[in-house]
């Protein structure tokens, strides 16, 4: 895990509230995937992710 950065991922929930979290990957799509994998509201609306933020660095910022 020594490559991997930490990543915000952040989506809207049914109700349009704001949830983030955090997930150590390679880049931001490895981000995604693994966020799709945890929460099964993103598996089901892959769209609701408003967000992908690398916290290390001056990474860019990734947007859905």
């Amino acid at each position: 895990m020594h490559d991997h950065k930490r990543y915000t991922v952040r989506y809207r929930d049914a109700n349009s509230n704001r949830i983030e979290g955090c997930y150590y990957a390679g880049d931001a799509f490895e981000a995604r995937v693994l966020a799709m994998e945890m929460i099964k509201y993103i598996k089901d609306h892959p769209n609701a992710i408003d967000l992908i933020r690398c916290e290390e660095g001056h990474s860019s910022l990734m947007a859905a």
